[in-house]
C-alpha cells in the first residue's frame, strides 16, 4: 500500500498547468474584487486543487479513508447514473402475451402490432392526464423530439454517437431539431420578452428615417454642384465639379440601396462583417451580373435574421475543425465530414435547448446572437459531448477543444485572406480590362 501511495505522490504536468491556468483566472476576477465577483474560477481553482490532491494521496491518509467513506454513496450513484447515460432508455421487454390491435383488429404477439404499428399499451383518455396530453402534443412533434431532447441534456455525446451507429428509430433527424429548437427560442422570446420586438421595430423605422434624410441631402448636395458646374468656365473646376457628383451619386445610390432591403443592420456602429470594405466590393462584383445579383438579394433576405440559417453556416465549420483536432483520418471506424456536420447539429441543438431554458431566468433575450450562452460554457459543453462521443478523458477533450477552436479561427482568416485576394484580383483584372 505504501509503495502504491508513493507512486502517485505527486502533480504531473498536465496538472499543474491546470492549476496555474485556473490561478491566473481567479487573481483576474478577484483583482479587484467588487460585489459583482461570482468566484467561479477561485471556487474551480480550490475543487480541482483538492481533487488532484485527494487522487493523488497527497492528503493524509487517515482523511484519505474518511472522505471515501464520506463519499461512497454519492460515489456509488454516480457510477450508476454514468451506467444509464451510456445505456440510455432501455426499451420495454417483448410481451408474449398475444393481444388484439384497438387501431386495426389484428391478433398479434409483442409490443407493437405488425400490420398498422400501433402500439399495444393504448390507454383511454382521462382528465387527470389533460396536462401531459397537451405537454405531450405541443412538444413531442414527432413523438421522438422530447425523448432527444432530454437525452441532450445529461447525456449528449452518447446520443450522438448512437444515431452515428444506427440506433436512430428514437431520435429525431439532426437538422430537423436545429429548426424546431430554433423556432421554440424565437417563441419563448417573444411571449418572455416582448418588448425587444417592439424595440427592434422602432430602431428598424429610425433607420429608415434617419437613411431618407441622408438621401434627401444628397440629393440637394447633387444640385447644388450642378448648378455650380454650369455657372464655371474653368475646364479644370468643371472636372473636380464632375467627380464630386459621381461620388455624391455613389454615396445616394448606396443609401438607395440601404433602404430597399427591409431589416438589414444601417447604421454605422451596426455594420458587422457584411458591411466591410471586401463585401461591399464582392456585392458590385455579384450585382453586375443579373442573375447573380437576383440570387444574391434572396439569399440576403432569407439569411438576415434567420437564427437556424446563421447556424447551420457554422455547422461545416466546426465539422472540419473537430475532424483536424481528434485525428480520425488515420482510424478505421472514424467519423466522416457529413457525420461530424450532424453531430455540430446536435451540439446546436443541446445549445439551442440552454439558450430557451436561460431566458426565463435572465428576463432579457439576445435574438441577434447566436446562442444566449456565454463562451466559456459553450466551450464547457463542447468539452463534455467531445469527452462523451471519443470516450477520453477530461483532459483530453479540454485540450482538443480548445485545439479545435484554434482550428475554426485559421479557418476563418484563411476565408478571408482568399475572399480579399479574389476581390483585389477581380478588380484589377477590370482595371487591367478598361
Amino acid at each position: 500500500m505504501n509503495g502504491r501511495h508513493s507512486t502517485k505522490r505527486y502533480i504531473n504536468t498536465g496538472q499543474a498547468i491546470w492549476l496555474v491556468f485556473l490561478m491566473l483566472l481567479s487573481c483576474a476576477e478577484l483583482v479587484p474584487l467588487s460585489e459583482a465577483d461570482s468566484f467561479f474560477f477561485p471556487f474551480l481553482f480550490l475543487f480541482s486543487l483538492f481533487c488532484i490532491a485527494h487522487s493523488r494521496h497527497i492528503l493524509p491518509p487517515a482523511w484519505h479513508h474518511a472522505l471515501a467513506r464520506w463519499l461512497h454513496p454519492l460515489t456509488v450513484r454516480l457510477r450508476a447514473f454514468h451506467i444509464w447515460q451510456i445505456r440510455g432508455t432501455v426499451p420495454p421487454p417483448l410481451c408474449g402475451k398475444s393481444c388484439v390491435c384497438k387501431n386495426c383488429g389484428y391478433a398479434f404477439t409483442g409490443n407493437f402490432c405488425p400490420r398498422c404499428g400501433q402500439s399495444r399499451y393504448t390507454s383511454r383518455y382521462v382528465l387527470k392526464g389533460i396536462a401531459g396530453n397537451v405537454l405531450r402534443t405541443i412538444f413531442r412533434v414527432d413523438g421522438k423530439f422530447a425523448h432527444t431532447l432530454l437525452e441532450l441534456l445529461y447525456r449528449p455525446g452518447y446520443v450522438m454517437r448512437d444515431f452515428i451507429h444506427g440506433k436512430r428509430v428514437k431520435y429525431t433527424l439532426p437538422l430537423a431539431m436545429v429548426f424546431l429548437m430554433t423556432a421554440f427560442y424565437m417563441l419563448t422570446a417573444k411571449l418572455i420578452v416582448p418588448e425587444i420586438w417592439e424595440r427592434k421595430e422602432e430602431k428598424t423605422s429610425e433607420q429608415i428615417e434617419t437613411l431618407r434624410m441622408k438621401a434627401e441631402k444628397l440629393q440637394q448636395t447633387i444640385f447644388e454642384l450642378e448648378r455650380q458646374k454650369s455657372e464655371v468656365d474653368n475646364p479644370v473646376e468643371q472636372k473636380s465639379i464632375e467627380l464630386a457628383i459621381l461620388e455624391s451619386e455613389k454615396k445616394l445610390a448606396e443609401v438607395q440601396r440601404q433602404d430597399s432591403i427591409a431589416g438589414a443592420p444601417q447604421t454605422d456602429d451596426e455594420l458587422g462583417i457584411f458591411h466591410f470594405a471586401f463585401i461591399e466590393k464582392a456585392e458590385k462584383a455579384i450585382k453586375s451580373v443579373p442573375f447573380l445579383a437576383n440570387v444574391w438579394n434572396l439569399m440576403w433576405k432569407w439569411g438576415h435574421g434567420n437564427k437556424a440559417f446563421h447556424i447551420l453556416l457554422t455547422l461545416p465549420l466546426l465539422a472540419i475543425a473537430t475532424r483536424w483536432a481528434f485525428n480520425e483520418k488515420k482510424q478505421p471506424d472514424a467519423f466522416n465530414l457529413m457525420e461530424h456536420i450532424l453531430i455540430q447539429a446536435y451540439i446546436a441543438t443541446q445549445i439551442l435547448l440552454i439558450s430557451t431554458l436561460v431566458v426565463p431566468f435572465n428576463g432579457t433575450a439576445h435574438i441577434d446572437d447566436l446562442y444566449e450562452v456565454p463562451f466559456w460554457f459553450i466551450f464547457f459543453l463542447f468539452c463534455w459531448d467531445y469527452r462523451q462521443l471519443y470516450l477520453c478523458t477530461w483532459w483530453r477533450s479540454f485540450w482538443k477543444t480548445l485545439q479545435m477552436f484554434t482550428y475554426c479561427l485559421l479557418i476563418i482568416i484563411g476565408l478571408a485572406m482568399a475572399g480579399i485576394s479574389l476581390l483585389y484580383w477581380v478588380e484589377g483584372g477590370r482595371i487591367i480590362h478598361l
